[in-house]
């Protein structure tokens, strides 16, 4: 057999084995994961990589949160928190100095860190459930300027 063909061969196994691997280690072997599309059922906790890009950079890694059949019009974004959640490094958001990059559309931790228009917040309280504020507006509520 020739080594393209073993290679083809081991793939189900490799994505296979890429389940259990942690968020860490997922984000540095993104090309293991299969590229979201639509009308696919997607079962909870499957990884996904979304948008296709020429640039791998700019390509998220993201895991589902419930199962579904996807819908060409719901892709992974920050306007489907519902169904699925971006994966970030771990530790990230456990100091300002490694503060997680917040979107408009994230549940809040109590305890974590999140910067958006380069400012630094600590979450004081944790929301339960996606908010689509702006981190400025949810100050006293929420959250509390870092300085």
């Amino acid at each position: 057999m020739r080594p393209q063909e073993k290679a083809r061969s081991l793939r189900p196994y490799i994505v296979k084995a890429s389940a259990s691997l942690s968020d860490g280690d997922a984000l540095e072997a993104k090309e293991l994961y299969d590229y979201w599309e639509a009308n696919v059922t997607y079962s909870m906790g499957k990884r996904l990589r979304y948008p296709k890009s020429e640039n791998d950079e700019e390509i998220k890694l993201w895991k589902v949160k419930q199962t579904h059949t996807s819908q060409a019009q719901y892709p992974p974004s920050i306007n489907t928190a519902a169904l699925y959640e971006e994966v970030h490094k771990p530790g990230q958001g456990d100091d300002p100095s490694n503060p997680i990059p917040y979107d408009n559309n994230m549940e809040l931790i109590e305890g974590k860190y999140y910067s958006q228009f380069d400012v630094v917040y600590i979450c004081i309280r944790s929301t339960g459930a996606p908010v689509y504020n702006n981190l400025a507006d949810l100050v006293g509520i929420y959250v509390e300027v870092y300085v």
